[in-house]
């Protein structure tokens, strides 16, 4: 009964990144990543490109977090450990990228 819960809260977040990745898709100006910055158009060659890959970045944000949620209900203990994997991997990720 507890992985339903840990569904709906995955999920809710699933929703909350995939988002975030659509946005960056269909974005004219350039999609800054972090919380209260802003990204200077003037140093970014190709916007387009630079928006694709920060969607990318949103889009395999979701991929463990989805694989949690198929997995919570046979093992809620595994599906923690998925889940909590792959925020740490995203963040150490996301602040290694080069656009």
């Amino acid at each position: 009964m507890g992985w339903i819960v840990f569904d709906i809260i995955v999920l809710l977040c699933v929703l909350l990144f995939a988002g975030l990745g659509i946005w960056a898709l269909k974005r004219k100006t350039p999609m800054h990543f972090w919380a209260g910055t802003t990204v200077n158009p003037e140093t970014i060659t190709d916007i387009k490109k630079y928006n694709q890959a920060n969607a990318i970045i949103w889009f395999c944000y979701c991929i463990p977090l989805i694989f949690s949620m198929i997995v919570a209900p046979f093992s809620m203990g595994i599906a923690g450990i998925i889940a909590g994997a792959g925020v740490v991997i995203g963040l150490v990720g996301s602040g290694r990228c080069d656009i």
